[in-house]
């Protein structure tokens, strides 16, 4: 389960526990014409049987009543219980909510995208990276790398260039074999306790090929740095005996030792 849907579900049991009882008598066409009403506290029960019933045609009603308003809380209710749903048919309004004017329901509405995949993703998230907001910019960096969006890594490399610290690791995630150089520029240039997450993603990958991975273990070595010995230890010690790239840091970590 992603930290999204997680968020998402503290969200709505907080916010709607005293509806549950009267969410949980409720039909999926009962709750969609008590979304109409005009009372908060109807609607409150509406979002909540939505949640509970989890079925994908609650999607449409729930974007309906984001189009035609919502008090804050409600908003971010029926935010939450889309990224539960998690259906990529929230796409749209979900795009549309990340140009909100508050940036608490642009920061739910990229984590519901990291949460439903919606066709389009990546653009819209990309754009996020831009946002005003510093929380509502790193919640898209992230999200871009849970996706594995491939087409977004230039944007990445400008967002960590501009100092959203999680462009990072979403690279790590998200490069091909073409980037590796240009990501080992940046050793020496940032902390390498901030470069830790991105290599150590990259290390990880098996979808990389070996040739780029052994790459970053030998710029490593040519730091020779104490966190390097580290970082290049431990996470040795977590992959098989028979890797080369292990064995490649094995030996660095070796040298840096004498």
């Amino acid at each position: 389960m992603s930290a999204a849907i997680v968020a998402a579900l503290s969200g709505l049991a907080l916010a709607l526990a005293p509806a549950r009882a009267a969410a949980q008598d409720l039909t999926l066409d009962q709750a969609t014409q008590m979304l109409r009403s005009s009372d908060h506290d109807e609607v409150q029960t509406a979002i909540q049987s939505i949640g509970l019933l989890g079925s994908p045609r609650g999607v449409e009603p729930l974007a309906a009543r984001i189009r035609d308003g919502l008090a804050p809380d409600l908003l971010e209710s029926a935010i939450d219980t889309l990224t539960v749903l998690g259906r990529a048919e929230a796409g749209p309004v979900l795009f549309e909510l990340v140009t909100h004017r508050r940036p608490e329901v642009r920061l739910r509405a990229v984590q519901a995208i990291a949460a439903t995949r919606p066709r389009g993703a990546d653009r819209a998230l990309v754009s996020a990276l831009s946002d005003s907001s510093a929380e509502v910019r790193s919640a898209a960096a992230t999200a871009l790398g849970d996706l594995g969006a491939a087409s977004a890594a230039e944007s990445l490399f400008l967002a960590l260039d501009r100092g959203v610290p999680e462009a990072g690791p979403a690279l790590g995630k998200v490069v091909r074999a073409e980037h590796v150089g240009r990501v080992l520029e940046y050793l020496g240039r940032l902390p390498f306790s901030q470069m830790q997450g991105v290599l150590d993603e990259m290390l990880r990958r098996r979808d990389l090929p070996s040739r780029s991975r052994l790459d970053v273990v030998a710029r490593l070595g040519e730091l020779a740095t104490p966190e390097v010995r580290t970082f290049l230890s431990e996470w040795a010690s977590a992959q098989p005996a028979n890797d080369p790239v292990r064995r490649a840091a094995e030996d660095v970590v070796a040298r840096i030792a004498q």
